[in-house]
């Protein structure tokens, strides 16, 4: 105990020491101006911090506002149009399909195998 006594008293002296000391006005200067410059900066990222979070508020009250636009509407007009759009497809899809097989059954299949019995007919 007596020498944890001791220690601190050499140690306040030479506190005081640098304190009279001109170099310890300038270190102690020093070290207020580190201290200005650290509070400096903590207050320029608490600002973008806060500008930060301004932004995105904004942005999702933006989306909120947007999305319940979208879920009140209730026009259904995509929908419609796209339903017929597909029937119509589908229809003229099916016409054509129909058209091409009857072509082909009634014009190329028969003259298809005349050519073909016609090629393997050696007789003549």
């Amino acid at each position: 105990m007596e020498k944890i006594m001791e220690k601190s008293k050499e140690i306040n002296k030479k506190i005081i020491e640098i304190l009279k000391d001109k170099k310890g006005e300038g270190s102690l200067d020093i070290a207020i101006f580190s201290v200005l410059r650290c509070y400096d900066r903590i207050a320029t990222i608490r600002k973008r911090i806060n500008s930060s979070l301004i932004k995105s508020r904004f942005k999702a009250d933006e989306l909120i506002k947007r999305s319940k636009v979208i879920l009140v509407d209730q026009r259904g007009e995509g929908t419609i149009s796209q339903a017929i759009s597909i029937l119509t497809a589908v229809v003229l899809g099916s016409l054509l399909l129909m058209g091409i097989y009857k072509l082909i059954e009634s014009t190329v299949l028969p003259e298809l195998q005349q050519r073909i019995i016609d090629m393997f007919n050696y007789s003549s």
